[in-house]
């Protein structure tokens, strides 16, 4: 019988608890450990957060170094926020323990363009450590830039990209649509967006970038 991949819970907000539900359906994974620094989590079951009715055995902790030590794992899936400065310590943590990183930062997919010398750390690092760094996602990460360079390699001339993604923000998560600004005036938006108060569209840049770089 083949092993089981081994997986770390960094982060049990929406989008892990998400990403956890999705796990638990796959055959040959393993959510050995959940990491979280909520207070109304931390020494909780990972299936009681997650409302499943059920418990997991798996208890939320805070002490990131204890959980990776103890379980020993091939993979932590990482969902805290969605810019490299915050992410980093983070991620850099994980990487020491040489565990490979899936994130869903949005700055991560294409980190040398807002953060280069952050971007070289943790390469550095994680080549020192022996381990692996994904920032995706559906966008960030697949709808608007991996979808794009797909459907562009086979194409010898290119005159134009255009890309365009309609989603209605009502239906999504309440940060989400406090990330965006959903319910604001005009001017409180542009009020907001300048005090960096709420961030818009976060990944924008890092998916053009992308594309630019495959098609360079």
């Amino acid at each position: 019988m083949k092993r089981k991949v081994r997986v770390v819970l960094y982060g049990v907000g929406v989008i892990g608890s998400m990403v956890a539900k999705f796990l638990l359906e796959k055959e040959g994974v393993e959510i050995v450990g959940a990491i979280d620094v909520a207070k109304d989590k931390v020494g909780k079951d990972l299936g009681d957060v997650m409302g499943l009715g059920k418990r997991l055995g798996v208890t939320i902790s805070d002490d990131v170094d204890a959980v990776l030590s103890n379980t020993k794992p091939d993979i932590a899936v990482h969902t805290t926020t969605s810019f490299m400065e915050k992410v980093y310590p983070q991620i850099a943590e994980i990487v020491k323990h040489g565990v490979n990183v899936v994130s869903t930062c949005e700055e991560l997919s294409y980190p040398y363009l807002s953060s280069p010398k952050l971007a070289q750390k943790l390469d550095t690092l994680a080549k020192k450590h022996d381990a692996t760094v994904l920032g995706t996602g559906i966008n960030p990460g697949f709808l608007m830039d991996t979808l794009v360079i797909a459907l562009t390699a086979p194409c010898q001339k290119i005159d134009q990209i255009r890309v365009v993604r309609v989603m209605n923000a009502a239906t999504r998560r309440i940060p989400f649509q406090k990330k965006i600004g959903a319910g604001l005036s005009v001017a409180e938006f542009k009020q907001k967006m300048q005090n960096k108060e709420i961030s818009g569209h976060v990944g924008l840049e890092q998916s053009i970038a992308m594309i630019a770089d495959a098609l360079a």
